[in-house]
């Protein structure tokens, strides 16, 4: 069934130029109406947020019907696009109070950071499908076995890894610790996760409803993860994706709900990149870096990844690109690795690294195919999973996936149980600091001695850490 190593060469030899690569929210405006009007929203961060309602108040004034998010915490101040309206004439009213204004950018599809064209990666995929000569069939004795259970072995490898065999549970199971969900929505009728799953505070930014059902899948399989290793934490979603896309104003929205919110642990699996050279992304990163602050100093801890397209995020900063959310200073930035320790293929790396965890792959580390090495996760029931899921016999309501989307809620479950053991140990709720403290002291250094660029401080380890706040 393994294919010739020349597939991950082809992967693996895709340049990166500036011509093919994509371009969010950097295009300059000038200043006539017309082409201010060709921008999708027009955004400002205000130089101090207190003084956001009185700028509102002043853009209503001169346009009552003007359709605008304020996000008082930070100063921002997110105007949709009109042709009515005179964007000129409502500048030159707050001109005065603003600190950076431009386009936000939408986010990136959770399944299209790729390094690979999808058409090479399926290309792939089908020729597994081809070779595989009768599906194989797993032996379920319950309708939804759990995902650590042997029915679903060889596949759940990863969970085994940071939870050291499951050792954590003995120890602390997350009950006192709830985590933001900042992702597609989810199955809230999955029977693995919907225990787990609060609706009283979780919100639709794409429809504006309490609607929160999954429509892509990937915040499911986010929710399943988390509740694998930390089986009786909350997790609060915030749907900021759907079928036609999400919007960055949306996660920076979500990111000051759920510190508002008072969740322990924000897990972010999305983001977008940008060229921070550009005004749009002078506006992004300072609008990121205030929401981001924000939720810190409510005491949340930020976790997100470092992005699926195999960059050396160190080399992209010499040609003014930038990841976001992930890399941020008081953001906690997930890499993947391997089943056998090694950086995954796709998983973008650099200084801005924080921690790894395994997020599979479809690759072993020769470079051969090897579904063995990705990893299980739940995925909506109601949707049917992928044709290679298929043709290796996984149930619907389970699907076999890669990415650092996936590692993000390792490290976040195992944040969560910290805070939830330190909780009970001292009754008080933890630092952002303290949890830090106690993810690094748990992690495996698994790269060159010490901290490095492909893995940060080391792969996560739920029950080592736990162990950490016992001594």
């Amino acid at each position: 069934m393994n294919l010739s190593k020349m597939y991950l060469s082809v992967l693996l030899s895709i340049s990166f130029t500036l011509g093919s690569f994509p371009v969010y929210g950097s295009a300059e405006s000038n200043n006539t109406v017309e082409e201010s009007n060709s921008q999708e929203n027009y955004t400002y961060l205000l130089k101090s947020p207190k003084q956001t309602k009185e700028v509102l108040e002043k853009m209503k004034n001169q346009y009552p019907s003007l359709n605008a998010t304020a996000i008082e915490e930070i100063g921002l101040i997110y105007v949709e696009n009109s042709k009515n309206i005179d964007v000129n004439k409502i500048e030159n009213k707050i001109i005065e109070y603003i600190d950076v204004k431009g386009e936000l950018p939408d986010l990136i599809s959770p399944y299209e950071d790729t390094v690979t064209p999808n058409k090479i990666l399926n290309e792939v995929k089908q020729s597994i499908l081809n070779e595989s000569k009768e599906p194989n069939q797993f032996d379920t004795n319950i309708a939804f076995p759990s995902l650590n259970s042997e029915t679903f072995t060889p596949f759940n490898w990863y969970l085994k890894d940071v939870t050291s065999d499951y050792k954590n549970l003995s120890i602390d199971t997350g009950d006192r610790s709830t985590i933001a969900l900042i992702d597609s929505g989810v199955d809230i009728e999955h029977p693995l996760i919907k225990e787990n799953i609060d609706l009283t505070l979780a919100k639709n930014y794409v429809t504006n409803d309490m609607d929160i059902t999954d429509e892509l899948g990937h915040g499911t399989t986010i929710a399943g993860i988390m509740s694998s290793i930390a089986p009786e934490t909350t997790i609060v979603p915030y749907k900021v994706v759907g079928n036609a896309g999400g919007e960055s104003v949306w996660v920076i929205d979500a990111i000051i709900d759920a510190a508002n919110n008072d969740n322990g642990v924000i897990s972010v699996s999305v983001g977008t990149y940008f060229i921070k050279s550009e005004k749009e992304d002078k506006l992004l990163i300072k609008a990121y870096e205030r929401a981001v602050r924000y939720a810190k100093n409510k005491g949340a801890v930020v976790i997100a990844s470092a992005g699926n397209d195999g960059f050396d995020l160190d080399e992209l900063k010499k040609i003014k690109y930038k990841h976001l959310p992930g890399g941020l200073h008081d953001v906690i930035t997930v890499s993947s690795n391997t089943k056998h320790n090694n950086l995954a293929y796709y998983s973008n790396f650099g200084k801005e690294v924080d921690f790894s965890a395994p997020g599979g792959s479809l690759f072993d580390d020769n470079g051969f195919t090897d579904t063995t090495e990705m990893i299980i996760t739940t995925f909506p029931t109601d949707q049917l999973n992928t044709p290679l899921d298929q043709s290796l016999g996984i149930p619907q309501g389970y699907t076999l996936t890669e990415g650092t989307s996936y590692a993000v809620p390792q490290v976040s479950a195992t944040a969560a149980l910290i805070i939830s053991e330190y909780t009970e140990r001292t009754g008080d709720k933890p630092s952002v600091n303290e949890v830090l403290k106690y993810l690094d002291r748990g992690s495996s250094d698994i790269g060159k001695r010490g901290r490095d660029s492909y893995f940060g401080e080391g792969k996560v380890n739920a029950y080592s850490s736990l162990m950490m706040i016992n001594k």
